[in-house]
């Protein structure tokens, strides 16, 4: 392939990649509820971090501490217990309710997001609850109701206290720290109601739902894939199919990092024996290309043999979705054992021969679309 062409290359996989999976500000996540309603309980099972412990803590109200930790996706405002007395109740609700009024603050300064915890285990939701839910709610921020210690309460009074918020119109999820109950739907909700700006960092942090990040990740690589490729693409001869794919290391980057596992491209790059992960890719593309004549019909009539555009958005799709597979199941493995040694998974369970085969798998399928 001559320099120019390259570019060329080049230039259209950068622009296929543009805004994929784009990260563009941290998820602010605002946690209220009272002293011992298991706020940091719900926050450390679904990110794996213990904020308190590990971030910066800086006072942004009387009432409220704001939590940072250095390269992590999510902003936690944790709430002090309000329950002290009807005085410090009347204070907490103003003041908190002017801090949400913050639609004059720069986005990465505004809640994005409301869990109002209540422990199922006090059989009660109180008059203050209901009412400062509603000044929430009046702030149009999404607010939904995470009912806590759900596994030392009784089916019974589970479903009656989320009853009572559903004819109030708020959105409930019964957790515990033992079982997962409804752990998944409160992710899916939140990601639901996630202004699409911080989406993607929010379903990056979450470590609880993992099949939610591969539909997610695999509906953004067919979307970015085919919007770009499918226009415009400069074709190319299949022999240079290689230098195509070589270029997608922004898209398994990203892809990596939507499943939290960004941190492990030593141990992805030994397992297939390479020295980067272009190189992965590169193997890959070589493979493809030794084989491409099986996958597209009538492949020796075009001009010269080339990849079109078509042809470059499944390829790049297949390699998408292979990175993404891979990604899924080592995720999945590291929410049983958070110790787990990649390595000695992938090379147990995800051979080299068996990732040829998920791609060509792959290929395939878009090809015939």
């Amino acid at each position: 392939m001559g320099k120019t062409t390259d570019i060329i290359v080049n230039q259209a996989v950068e622009k296929a990649m543009a805004g994929f999976l784009e990260e563009q500000e941290k998820t602010n996540i605002l946690v209220v509820g009272a002293t011992g309603s298991g706020k940091s309980t719900l926050v450390n099972r679904v990110f794996q971090v213990d904020f308190a412990n590990t971030g910066v803590g800086t006072p942004v109200t009387q009432a409220t501490t704001k939590y940072e930790i250095d390269e992590f996706p999510i902003t936690l405002f944790d709430t002090k217990g309000y329950e002290i007395a009807t005085d410090e109740h009347q204070r907490f609700t103003e003041e908190m309710t002017n801090y949400m009024h913050d639609a004059t603050q720069p986005v990465e300064a505004q809640i994005h997001m409301v869990w109002y915890c209540i422990a199922a285990s006090g059989h009660r939701i109180t008059p203050m609850d209901i009412t400062m839910l509603k000044k929430f709610r009046a702030t149009n921020k999404p607010i939904c109701v995470v009912f806590t210690k759900c596994d030392i309460a009784s089916v019974e009074t589970v479903d009656t206290l989320m009853n009572v918020i559903a004819e109030e119109g708020f959105a409930s999820f019964a957790v515990s720290y033992k079982l997962p109950l409804q752990l998944p739907q409160l992710i899916e909700w939140t990601y639901n109601h996630l202004d699409t700006a911080v989406r993607f960092s929010f379903l990056r942090a979450q470590q609880v739902d993992v099949t939610l990040k591969r539909e997610e990740i695999n509906k953004a690589i067919r979307q970015h894939a085919s919007v770009s490729f499918g226009v415009g693409f400069t074709p190319i001869p299949f022999a240079d199919g290689p230098i195509l794919l070589a270029n997608q290391g922004v898209m398994i980057n990203r892809i990596l990092k939507g499943y939290g596992l960004d941190g492990l491209f030593s141990n992805f790059e030994s397992l297939i024996g390479t020295l980067g992960i272009g190189e992965i890719v590169s193997q890959l593309g070589r493979y493809l290309v030794a084989q491409v004549l099986k996958f597209v019909p009538g492949v020796g009539t075009l001009a010269g043999g080339v990849i079109n555009g078509s042809v470059a958005t499944s390829i790049t799709i297949a390699l998408g979705l292979t990175v993404s597979e891979i990604s899924y199941r080592v995720a999945l493995a590291k929410l049983q054992d958070e110790n787990l040694d990649v390595e000695s998974y992938m090379k147990n369970n995800i051979p080299l021969d068996e990732i040829k085969g998920l791609f060509e798998k792959f290929v395939k399928e878009e090809l015939k679309k």
